[in-house]
Parts: C-alpha cells; sequence; structure tokens
C-alpha cells in the first residue's frame, strides 16, 4: 500500500478490443444510498488491461462492506471532498490530489467524512469482470433492502472479482455457492 500526495495514474486512453468506445462513459446508480459510479474508460495501455472508473459518495456514505479484490490493484485518488480508507486494518485521511495503491488481496473500505459529496477516481488493473460485478449489484440496489440471496449470487458468480472481506474464504465460498442455487432455484420456480 502506497500513500502520497499527487502520485496519481491516469493511463493513456486505448480502447479495449472487447469495449466499444461509445459505451464509456456510462453511470451506475445505487438509488437506497444515491451513490454513483461512473465507469469512464476501459482499454490497455503499457502497463496492460485497465479499468478507469469515478466514484461519488454522498454525505454519510460508505462503499459498502469491506471487500477484496483477488488479482487486481486498485489506485485511487481523492478528486473531491474527504475519504476515510481502512486498508488492511489502517485507517487513513485522504485529500484532494491524494492517492492510495489498494494491493490484490488487501481488504478495504472507504466512506465520505466530509460534509459535501466525496470523489474518487480508481484505475483498477486488471479489470477482470469488475465492471460487471458493480452493475449488477447496483442494479440490484445493494446498498439497501435487497434479496440477499440475489446478492449472493452476484458475489459467487464474480468471485474472481470481489469478495467480502469479513469472511475467509474458505468458508465463504461454498456458502456463497449455495446461496446462489437456491437464488436460481427460486427465479425458476417463480417464472
Amino acid at each position: 500500500m502506497n500513500h502520497s500526495p499527487s502520485d496519481t495514474d491516469h493511463p493513456d486512453v486505448t480502447p479495449d478490443t472487447d469495449t466499444a468506445a461509445s459505451e464509456y462513459p456510462t453511470t451506475v446508480e445505487d438509488p437506497s444510498t444515491g451513490a454513483r459510479i461512473t465507469f469512464l474508460d476501459r482499454g490497455v495501455d503499457e502497463r496492460g488491461p485497465y479499468l478507469l472508473v469515478e466514484g461519488v459518495l454522498p454525505p454519510g456514505t460508505d462503499g459498502g462492506p469491506a471487500r477484496l479484490h483477488p488479482r487486481s490493484e486498485a489506485r485511487s485518488e481523492v478528486i473531491d471532498g474527504r475519504a476515510v480508507l481502512t486498508v488492511s486494518g489502517e485507517e487513513m485521511v485522504l485529500l484532494p490530489g491524494e492517492s492510495v495503491v489498494i494491493g490484490a488481496g488487501d481488504p478495504h473500505t472507504i466512506r465520505n467524512g466530509d460534509e459535501g459529496p466525496l470523489v474518487v477516481r480508481t484505475t483498477l488493473r486488471p479489470p477482470g469482470g469488475y465492471e460487471a460485478a458493480i452493475r449488477a449489484l447496483y442494479e440490484l440496489g445493494a446498498g439497501g433492502r435487497t434479496d440477499p440471496l440475489d446478492v449472493a449470487a452476484v458475489l459467487y458468480h464474480h468471485r474472481d472479482d470481489v469478495r467480502l472481506a469479513g469472511v475467509p474464504w474458505r468458508l465463504q465460498r461454498p456458502i456463497l455457492r449455495v446461496l446462489a442455487v437456491v437464488a436460481r432455484a427460486l427465479r425458476r420456480a417463480s417464472s
């Protein structure tokens, strides 16, 4: 984990062959919290594949439960506001122009520590299926009252890209698998 003022990572824009440039930017919003994520760009540069996103957390909100990205590094820079992050158990405050690198597998949380919106720009390398996972979770309104079976199904499907940090993976994986099967069975039964 590195923390340094103005230590930014803005990749050169090179379209990814799997994604049409016209798809970016695009925004998803969690209606229960007002949190938004804008997918700005996905591509490949001299350091490899990346996904560039900008997240906005309204005052008094957080980014959800502690999580980790098993295979991806995230470099996040505060654009506006005051971010309170906990990375691998270490709490820190980041102000505009400051950034942090969150290594693959490092548990982390973020919350808005200010009275105005918190804006954070993050580059995820490699992105894997992170974008699809976030889109699916936001569609479910995962920050509010949603069906935990559906959330479990998304987390199990995207287990290589995002995991909950509070439960050891050797326990989390079979639980999520069972819940995902139950969610599929219930959807089929209600059809």
